[in-house]
């Protein structure tokens, strides 16, 4: 994860993923739990309170595509914390209900956000994603895999 201020969200500190369940499922559900709740921490931090002024200071177009990518943010976080918390995925489970939400784009280089702590949230925000949408796929219910 790139550095800055986004809490103690380093997702290279989380376990790796693991194909075992059981014992090992749990855990893993918990980091990526307060993986979500570190980035969504920060992303409230930097979009409602310095982003929000540095966003005001841009031309429409930057204030535009930083108010998107703020709430492309939300939505991932959202998913993730959605899925983590269906009550299928509760107890100690030994095999999760799939999580279905689209791959965002990368961000781009070049958007506004790149150079500020917005980008590295917005990374972030994707990171959680792809591991939540990775230890579905290692987990998946055998009647709920998709091809």
């Amino acid at each position: 994860m790139p550095p800055g201020p986004v809490g103690n969200a380093n997702l290279g500190m989380v376990r790796p993923l693991s194909r075992a369940g059981g014992a090992n499922l749990r855990p893993q559900l918990d980091a990526l739990f307060r993986a979500v709740l570190e980035v969504g921490d920060a992303a409230r931090g930097w979009f409602d309170g310095p982003g929000l002024a540095w966003r005001a200071s841009q031309p429409p177009a930057v204030a535009l595509a930083t108010a998107i990518e703020s709430l492309g943010v939300s939505a991932r976080l959202l998913a993730v914390m959605n899925w983590l918390l269906d009550p299928a995925n509760g107890g100690n489970p030994t095999s999760l209900v799939p999580l279905n939400h689209d791959d965002p784009p990368p961000l781009p280089p070049d958007h506004p956000l790149a150079a500020t702590p917005g980008g590295a949230i917005a990374a972030a925000s994707r990171q959680v994603l792809a591991r939540a949408q990775a230890l579905s796929a290692l987990h998946a219910r055998p009647s709920e895999s998709t091809p």
